[in-house]
């Protein structure tokens, strides 16, 4: 703990892990992600319902985020790796993540 004590304060990731102040209803995402389609899917598809994330041909950042957004809006359903295996299938479409069927 000493070493973190002499890190000087700052709006960087030390503060965010600290506790400092919330980000709001939507978390900050590391690249243009607009969720909010996930948000309400999330609220109105069924429990255990099978979901795809497709953000192909996007960087390893991008899909990585638009993975992480799944997970936190569409808890109560579950991811899959296969989009034939999908009940439901959203894709990251410039900066937006949309429906592609299903959703």
């Amino acid at each position: 703990m000493l070493a973190v004590a002499a890190v000087p304060w700052s709006d960087g990731p030390l503060r965010r892990l600290a506790g400092g102040e919330g980000e709001g209803r939507d978390p900050s995402f590391d690249v243009r992600l607009d969720a909010s389609t996930l948000r309400a899917e999330g609220e109105r598809l069924p429990l255990g319902l099978r979901y795809y994330v497709d953000a192909d041909g996007t960087s390893a950042l991008v899909q990585g985020n638009a993975k992480a957004a799944g997970q936190l809006y569409l808890a109560r359903q579950l991811p899959v790796q296969e989009r034939d295996r999908a009940q439901a299938s959203f894709g990251y479409r410039n900066g937006r993540v949309v429906p592609l069927s299903g959703g």
